[in-house]
């Protein structure tokens, strides 16, 4: 009997989204950090909503993540159907330079603050008091604790927008899983999709095998005692012609 063990990935934080969201980080270098009342959980708009207060903020964003690999909760909470990506983000990368953001913030941004989320019981949460509002924006219900969020929050001068951006070079980004329920025809047309935008050639882009692993399966093979299926060659898929602008 093998046990199992619970690793806690620490080098690379896991950004949920969507395609579009992907295409938008990819094609300018930088992440967009969103409008927190955009956010589902009420309860956490409404602690964002009081920081921005107590800290008389005219913007405030944030950005959510994880800290530990793929799950089937983060798929189907933060990208839905069949319409998401994974970008795994190198931590110490990204910590660095929002170490030196924090430390000299350039207008309109007046203050970044990144970290873990701590999840509370609602029987706990009742004893915060004006001392802890500087972690309201770090505080959840200890139902949301699966994901092992890793937030960003940045404070502006300049009145609230949908989104603001930071910086985030390709150097960064050390993979992308492409939505595990996507069929593999469309996950590889997408992936040829994406590593045609600038600089995005060599990214390591693959689909996700969460829910279809053929790792797994072929273990089953062997403890039944089954011959393991023979992995099919992929066909290889006609190049697209490019189409140039006449001069």
């Amino acid at each position: 009997m093998i046990k199992s063990s619970k690793i806690i990935l620490k080098k690379f934080i896991y950004r949920y989204t969507s395609i579009p969201s992907v295409i938008d980080t990819l094609r300018r270098k930088e992440l967009a950090i969103l409008n927190p009342q955009q956010w589902d959980d009420r309860n956490d708009r409404y602690f964002m909503q009081l920081y921005q207060e107590y800290r008389g903020a005219k913007g405030l964003y944030g950005l959510c993540a994880a800290m530990r690999t793929e799950t089937y909760h983060h798929w189907r909470v933060f990208t839905g159907g069949s319409g998401g990506a994974c970008i795994v983000l190198k931590r110490g990368l990204l910590e660095e330079y929002l170490e030196a953001t924090s430390e000299k913030p350039s207008m309109p941004v007046t203050n970044v603050r990144f970290g873990k989320v701590e999840y509370l019981r609602l029987s706990d949460v009742g004893r915060i008091d004006q001392k802890d509002m500087m972690q309201l924006p770090f505080l959840k219900r200890i139902g949301f604790a699966d994901e092992e969020e890793f937030r960003i929050v940045i404070e502006t001068s300049a009145d609230q927008q949908g989104a603001i951006y930071i910086e985030c070079p390709l150097e960064w980004i050390d993979k992308i899983y492409i939505n595990p329920w996507l069929p593999q025809q469309q996950a590889e047309s997408l992936k040829d999709t994406l590593k045609e935008i600038d600089g995005c050639n060599n990214l390591d882009i693959r689909r996700s095998h969460l829910i279809d692993s053929s790792t797994w399966k072929n273990a089953g093979d062997r403890a039944f005692g089954k011959e393991p299926a023979k992995k099919l060659a992929a066909r290889p898929r006609p190049k697209r012609p490019r189409v140039t602008a006449k001069k």
